[in-house]
């Protein structure tokens, strides 16, 4: 993400994200996943969370977030959590932060 002024701007950066954990590079995969993902090498401190069940398309995921994967043709495996308009980084954050309780810990 950018931020301008204090002010996250709409140029197609923002949170990173995957339809599924095994879709995320390897050093971002908790080491304790080796015996589901050989060569994970991520920090055992990290964890990898779901956030609904849908399809991994551009949707609205609240007033101020959108789901943008990445253009490309076949299985989509990246995207980005961008803000909905400009705001303050504060509020992309609190955004952001607002969709915790919707997140479920995904290492099966």
């Amino acid at each position: 993400m950018t931020v301008v002024a204090n002010d996250v701007v709409l140029d197609g950066k923002g949170m990173s994200v995957a339809p599924s954990w095994r879709d995320l590079d390897y050093t971002r995969i908790p080491r304790r996943l080796r015996l589901k993902f050989p060569g994970a090498a991520g920090p055992n401190s990290s964890a990898c969370f779901a956030h609904g069940a849908g399809p991994f398309q551009a949707a609205t995921i609240n007033a101020n977030l959108v789901l943008a994967p990445d253009a490309g043709v076949g299985p989509v495996t990246h995207g980005v959590v961008l803000p909905s308009q400009v705001m303050p980084e504060a509020q992309y954050n609190g955004a952001i932060a607002a969709t915790r309780p919707n997140w479920v810990i995904d290492e099966t």
